[in-house]
């Protein structure tokens, strides 16, 4: 992603949270630049890490609220592993694959998804929140060893 297409998706998160009344902060701006820029998602400490290294004042009690807040802000969405929550960015949709064995995680554009969450839906009758769906298996990789 171009620093120009960070630029763009930082500016599109800040409207959506102030669009809901929400203040944007310094903190707020950090940790959403941090997990925009991240390959991946993040654990707290991960996303303190870098956010700390730009902004020593913000420490990292502060960074676990801003990421619960913006996850009630649905700006990005809490993956578990084993222990350890892990932060990405919910602002493009998209589902997950994790590997049982070596814990790697993949995202799956939700219009892969979404035909199999309509079937399912007309099938039991449930409207499903398809906000993040987590599938898990065995990668390639380890399917190989």
């Amino acid at each position: 992603m171009t620093a120009a297409q960070q630029h763009h998706r930082l500016n599109a998160v800040r409207e959506h949270v102030r669009a809901r009344g929400r203040r944007w902060t310094v903190a707020k701006s950090a940790v959403v630049e941090v997990l925009i820029g991240a390959a991946g998602h993040l654990s707290a400490q991960q996303v303190y890490d870098t956010v700390s290294s730009r902004f020593p004042q913000i420490d990292r009690s502060t960074v676990h609220r801003v990421l619960l807040t913006l996850a009630d802000e649905h700006v990005v969405h809490i993956l578990g592993r084993q222990g350890e929550a892990r932060y990405g960015m919910a602002d493009e949709a998209h589902h997950h694959a994790v590997c049982a064995r070596c814990g790697i995680e993949v995202e799956i554009p939700a219009a892969l998804i979404s035909p199999a969450l309509a079937a399912a839906a007309t099938a039991t009758g449930f409207r499903f929140d398809s906000a993040s769906i987590t599938l898990a298996g065995i990668c390639q990789n380890c399917t190989a060893a």
